[in-house]
């Protein structure tokens, strides 16, 4: 939590594993010129005095690390701790602005407002002990380290003693570092079938009279260090391939028979497909035999996987395209 004379940058985050910071707000009864409700994460009356646990969770400088695949989201809270009367100095103007800065890029993030569409659009000059609420989200999709860094400016006008009022343009700099670490290892491996004759020439595959297939097997490793659920194992095929799964994952990992499959930390799992050339389906063909004759190989398409984390997180990765061996000549 960053201080300055009229603002505080206030940091909620979200992720699969919290690794938030306990921060207490003000005392209600204190010494303090900054009124206790511009403390609070959110400045409200209601809040319970008697209630056990901090109403406020701030991210840290850094803490610790999220994984590829999820979405990490927080909110950004600018409170205005002007004391109630302050009537010589204001602040208003208030203007966030938030990026991710990842291994390859930086990212500027959309805020959006943490107001609900029927009410009204919130003021960037809060009162004192109000605040103003951003809400951002963000797709981890590489590996490495992570930094959020978040910009607060505001004016600042001074009045009073007889002169015309002054303003001069303030601003501070947050940055929150994390790690992005994989939480899925995917291992394939793909088996070519006997092809299926066919009597028709004018549907057949790349060797002339038959349909290609292919046993498609992923194995699905837990690399995190945290149980998670998994929902959803999906291979979308690249036409003119059509895919079945062998281990009822097309529906849902069980096909709604039964729990989702958990998966605690290094545990594994293996799915199957069975990868078949359709019938009278022209779309890819020439591509298909193009790929055979050139690499001797296939792509069969994308492995979409999701998951969700212990505290309910949803998590999903998409594999490259899976290439078949090649085939001897």
């Amino acid at each position: 939590m960053y201080r300055s004379n009229e603002l505080h940058l206030l940091i909620n985050g979200r992720l699969s594993r919290p690794s938030l910071a306990l921060q207490h707000p003000l005392p209600r009864q204190s010494d303090s010129k900054i009124p206790h409700i511009a403390s609070l994460a959110y400045p409200c009356e209601s809040s319970d005095p008697d209630f056990i646990i901090s109403s406020n969770l701030s991210l840290p400088p850094a803490f610790g690390s999220a994984h590829v695949g999820e979405t990490f989201s927080c909110a950004l809270c600018a409170n205005n701790e002007l004391p109630d009367g302050t009537v010589s100095r204001t602040a208003s103007g208030v203007k966030i602005l938030a990026e991710m800065q990842t291994p390859s890029h930086s990212v500027p993030l959309e805020l959006q407002s943490a107001e609900s569409a029927d009410e009204k659009e919130q003021t960037t000059s809060p009162a004192t002990g109000c605040s103003l609420q951003k809400m951002i989200k963000f797709d981890l999709k590489e590996e490495g380290n992570h930094v959020l860094a978040v910009n607060v400016s505001y004016t600042e006008t001074l009045q009073g003693d007889g002169q015309a009022p002054s303003g001069r343009v303030r601003s501070f700099r947050k940055l929150y570092q994390f790690l992005a670490q994989p939480c899925l290892s995917v291992r394939t491996k793909a088996t070519e079938l006997p092809p299926i004759e066919v009597s028709d020439h004018s549907v057949s595959g790349p060797d002339r009279g038959s349909l290609v297939r292919y046993a498609l097997e992923a194995q699905l490793e837990n690399v995190s260090d945290t149980a998670i659920v998994l929902t959803e194992a999906r291979l979308q095929p690249r036409p003119p391939f059509k895919s079945t799964s062998l281990t009822g994952t097309d529906e849902g990992m069980t096909g709604g028979q039964a729990p989702s499959p958990f998966l605690n930390p290094r545990d594994v799992m293996q799915v199957a497909f069975l990868v078949e050339q359709q019938p009278g389906v022209s779309e890819g063909l020439e591509d298909l035999q193009s790929s055979l004759r050139r690499e001797g190989r296939a792509i069969l398409g994308q492995l979409t996987i999701q998951w969700r984390s212990g505290m309910g997180e949803k998590g999903s990765l998409s594999t490259g395209n899976l290439l078949t061996r090649r085939r001897m000549p």
